[in-house]
């Protein structure tokens, strides 16, 4: 192709998205005070027994779920299907990790154990033992070269992530503290690992290279199981829900209270979850959710409830949600709920990264350009990041 008929066609791409981009705008514009009042559409799943964790595969199709049971169940979030065998992992599973590249789904039980599963084979890569008890909190580092691990035993460990030709190896710890682990969060840079413990107060801020503290905090989170952290996408900011039912947005490098605000309820408050772009955050109480926006602390949409206490929570970056708790597992889309404001750049941005595509087929390999999304239907697209690609 001669570089004038290239020059052409690309022209003609970046008209039609420039067209396609401006109407968008504009039916947003028009929308963006609307508050979307109807019943959402509620996807009810039985979880068999006691639901501990949950989570969203890194496709936000497929919800992964654990909990009293000792299995690891997969079910589509469209219709909750459950998709194929569930793993057998013999053990309450109290934590659930995804990796950032979705091939492996970790968990960690009351027995001490941490289970690596294949999301390709879902066949059992590796079982270690990383404790003495109950592994309470659990997170895999956005490189996928460590597993961080809190517990029972008050103490918070870092691994290697088990390869083909290479077992675990315990890389740092036990980072003693003074109490059982409620949390454990790796930062989206993958430099900081935070820690919480639930009857103490005190929430901890190591470096991953060599898990040395950097800084400390005196808040007491709620006692669920590595729901109650959440990182902003700039690693510099941490949210923590205390068992006061405030939510605390904490500045990790200047060792500050950024801001604090009560959620609907304090009565049992237990989770919460942070949109991929970090525009508003849900919390739980009880069998309750409410939505916050994080810039001006205000309540947004409507309280949506769970048939029991909700034990885990997870927000997809198709901004489905999903509860989990008792014996049921919900999930619900918030653009149902919630104003369009709060999600029109997700729309945005699936137009944004399909004129990419589109271009980056007459410069680079497809497969190049696409590495950071797993499935292209029309302009759809299937992200495997946390964040919309803006």
């Amino acid at each position: 192709m001669n570089g004038g008929c290239m020059g052409q066609k690309i022209q003609k791409i970046l008209k039609v998205l420039t067209r396609t981009q401006a109407s968008r705008k504009n039916q947003l514009s028009q929308a963006s005070r609307t508050v979307y009042t109807k019943e959402a559409k509620t996807v009810r799943i039985d979880g068999q027994e006691s639901i501990r964790s949950v989570a969203f595969l890194v496709d936000g199709m497929h919800v992964v779920t654990g909990g009293v049971e000792g299995k690891v169940r997969c079910f589509r979030a469209k219709d909750g299907r459950e998709v194929g065998t569930p793993l057998d992992v013999r053990a309450t599973v109290s934590s659930i990790a995804v990796s950032r590249d979705g091939k492996w789904v970790v968990c960690g039980t009351n027995c001490g154990q941490v289970t690596v599963w294949n999301t390709n084979s879902r066949e059992e890569a590796m079982e270690f033992t990383a404790h003495s008890e109950w592994v309470r909190a659990m997170d895999v580092s956005p490189d996928v070269t460590k597993i961080v691990t809190g517990s029972y035993d008050r103490s918070v460990r870092v691994w290697s992530f088990p390869t083909s030709d290479e077992s675990p190896r315990g890389l740092f710890g036990p980072m003693e503290h003074d109490w059982s682990l409620a949390a454990v969060k790796f930062s989206p840079d993958g430099h900081l690992i935070a820690t919480a413990t639930w009857c103490r107060s005190s929430i901890r801020v190591y470096d991953s290279q060599d898990a040395h503290l950097l800084v400390e905090f005196s808040v007491q989170v709620t006692s669920s199981e590595n729901h109650s952290l959440a990182w902003a996408s700039d690693s510099n900011r941490l949210f923590a829900l205390s068992r006061d039912g405030n939510i605390n947005c904490l500045d990790v490098h200047n060792g500050t209270t950024l801001s604090q605000w009560p959620i609907h309820s304090s009565t049992d408050s237990r989770c919460i979850a942070l949109a991929c772009d970090g525009r508003l955050i849900a919390a739980s109480a009880g069998s309750s959710v409410s939505f916050w926006d994080t810039t001006t602390h205000k309540q947004i949409g409507t309280i949506i409830e769970h048939t029991s206490l909700i034990a885990s929570m997870a927000i997809s970056a198709k901004y489905d949600i999903v509860t989990g708790g008792g014996k049921e597992i919900t999930l619900r889309n918030l653009c149902d709920m919630l104003p369009s404001s709060y999600y029109e750049d997700v729309s945005q941005s699936k137009v944004c990264c399909a004129g990419f595509l589109l271009m980056a087929n007459y410069f680079v390999d497809f497969p190049q350009a696409a590495r950071r999304h797993t499935k292209v239907e029309n302009v759809d697209l299937r992200w495997t990041c946390e964040s919309p690609c803006i």
